[in-house]
C-alpha cells in the first residue's frame, strides 16, 4: 500500500543517499488545480527517484498516476482526464544555472536547499492538464450529427431577395 509523502524534502541530501519516494497526494489541498477541476476528490500516486545524470549533475526522475475530474466543455458533464506522466528534472540554485543546461533538459530551481512536494507535483499537474478538456464521445455530438444542416439550394437563394435600405434615398436622388 502507497504511504503519504512528506511536506518538503531536502533534494541534495535525498540524491547523495540516491534515495526513492513512493506515495499518494491528495488533490483536496492543490488549490491551483482545484481552481480546474470539477471536484476536488481522488489522489495521485507519486514515484521519485534522486540521483544524478550522466554529466553529474542533481536530478530527480519523476512520475505520477492518477486522474483528475474536469468538466468536459461539450456536454458539460465530469470528464476523467487519466494521466501516467513521467519526468525529469536538473536541480539548479539560480535562473542563470538554469541557463547554462541544454536545451533538452528541464530545470527547477531550488530555493532554501528545500523543495515542497505538493508545489512540485502541482506544477506538473498543471502542465498535464489539456487546454479544453472534452470526453471522446459526447451526447452533444450525436445531437449535432442528427440536425442536418443543409445548404441552401441554388432555387432558394435567387428568390430571396434582399431589400436594400437606402432605395428610397436613390429614388430621391434620381428624382433631382
Amino acid at each position: 500500500m502507497s504511504k503519504r509523502l512528506p511536506i518538503e524534502i531536502y533534494p541534495y541530501r535525498l540524491i547523495e543517499q540516491r534515495r526513492i519516494l513512493n506515495g499518494r497526494l491528495n488533490l483536496k489541498p492543490l488549490s491551483r488545480l482545484q481552481e480546474l477541476t470539477h471536484h476536488s476528490d481522488g489522489y495521485v500516486t507519486v514515484e521519485m527517484t534522486f540521483g544524478r545524470t550522466d554529466t553529474g549533475l542533481p536530478m530527480i526522475s519523476s512520475s505520477l498516476s492518477g486522474s483528475v475530474p474536469l468538466l468536459c466543455q461539450r456536454c458539460m458533464h465530469t470528464v476523467d482526464h487519466v494521466f501516467n506522466k513521467t519526468w525529469q528534472l536538473i536541480l539548479v540554485n539560480s535562473d542563470a544555472e538554469a541557463a547554462l543546461l541544454s536545451t533538452d533538459d528541464e530545470a527547477w530551481i531550488v530555493e532554501d536547499d528545500k523543495i515542497f512536494i505538493q508545489d512540485f507535483i502541482e506544477d506538473e499537474l498543471l502542465l498535464s492538464l489539456p487546454v479544453v478538456a472534452k470526453h471522446k464521445q459526447c451526447d452533444v455530438d450525436a445531437a449535432a450529427q442528427r440536425a442536418s444542416f443543409k445548404p441552401e439550394t441554388p432555387q432558394r437563394a435567387r428568390k430571396t431577395e434582399t431589400k436594400n435600405p437606402f432605395a428610397s434615398l436613390k429614388k430621391i436622388f434620381e428624382d433631382k
